[in-house]
């Protein structure tokens, strides 16, 4: 990091800080504010091994008894145990996957344990926890997406937004476990709530005065979020997201509503989307995240990274060699494995 970005890194820290009123030391020790709000303020780990749909093993079950998920994490630590020591490792040599599998289990970091809701899918509804079905306009721009990120890229604006370090893939809105960075902070004053992610060190300060969402022509990466108090749960509304918004591929018209209570065990997440151009039906989900005394730490997705140099050094020479953009040596050579299947349940052929 440069004696620059230290100092920027300090000064919006400082800035920050100084907002927003300084969390206790371990989350949620207070339930209230000292100006009587619910308090949300600290560090939440939100890693899960909860499957976003329910998998076909629990098929009938919507719940887990304590000896079901104690067997199925148990099987989590042992996959975890056997990457570790370098076991089934054949199916990734000289294949797509030995690259996007090339993280070892330390840069791993999902979690073993269950969501405390001992639910078989975040997926709460619809009841079968699958995600509804595209609608056709929602599998047309799918498509198109994966088409673009399956070939060579002209410019960085042909890959995802993740790569491009721009929006972090479980930082949201909204928030999803993933691989790694699975943290968050919360901050409060009276009139506002401030979500900090370890992903990409994105933030999000929420005003919670009532006031109008932005006019529909103004659109934000993270769109534009309000909150407000009903009961002892915040819930926070989001719009306007512009034309890049690709969460379960929806699209810049989805509506997010998110839901924050505090519970026994840590705090409730939940949160629905509804995007009638994208899915045939609302959805929604539920996590509860768990507090936690490390730290949040510095992200520098773009410092020192040279992938997407690369990438497009790798896309001229593969262009000079005779095998550039649409050709058929290069259908989804770009794409990486884990967005395959989800490509391929939206392809013509589908």
């Amino acid at each position: 990091m440069t004696d620059r970005t230290k100092k920027l890194v300090a000064t919006v820290g400082i800035v920050v800080l100084t907002v927003l009123v300084a969390i206790p030391a371990i989350a949620g020790q207070d339930q209230k504010t000292s100006w009587g709000d619910p308090d949300l303020r600290g560090r939440w780990d939100f890693r899960s091994s909860t499957p976003f749909q329910r998998p076909e093993r629990f098929k009938d079950k919507e719940f887990l008894t304590a000896e079901e998920v104690a067997e199925y994490e148990s099987e989590r630590a042992q996959t975890r145990e056997d990457r570790i020591a370098g076991v089934n490792r054949d199916e990734y040599t000289e294949s797509q996957n030995d690259v996007d599998g090339g993280y070892n289990a330390f840069f791993i970091d999902s979690g073993v344990k269950m969501s405390g809701t001992m639910r078989t899918s975040l997926i709460v509804d619809p009841p079968d926890g699958q995600l509804p079905a595209f609608t056709d306009s929602g599998i047309q721009r799918a498509r198109a997406r994966y088409a673009t990120w399956g070939q060579a890229p002209a410019t960085p604006a042909d890959r995802p937004t993740a790569v491009r370090c721009i929006t972090g893939f479980n930082s949201g809105p909204p928030i999803t476990p993933g691989a790694y960075n699975n943290m968050m902070e919360v901050f409060q004053t009276e009139d506002y709530v401030a979500i900090y992610t370890e992903m990409v060190n994105d933030h999000r300060i929420i005003p919670l005065d009532n006031s109008e969402h932005l006019p529909e022509d103004m659109r934000l990466w993270k769109g534009d979020s309000r909150g407000r108090w009903d009961g002892d749960t915040l819930v926070v509304v989001t719009k306007n997201f512009n034309e890049h918004t690709a969460h379960q591929m929806t699209s810049k018209d989805m509506v997010l509503t998110e839901k924050f209570s505090r519970t026994e065990g840590g705090l409730l997440y939940e949160y629905t989307v509804d995007d009638p151009s994208s899915h045939v039906a609302p959805w929604s989900t539920a996590l509860e995240m768990v507090a936690t005394e490390d730290l949040v730490y510095e992200y520098a997705c773009h410092e020192g990274n040279l992938a997407m140099m690369l990438m497009l050094r790798g896309a001229r020479l593969q262009e000079e060699a005779g095998g550039g953009q649409g050709t058929d040596a290069q259908e989804d050579q770009w794409l990486a494995s884990w967005y395959r299947d989800a490509a391929a349940a939206v392809r013509e052929d589908k």
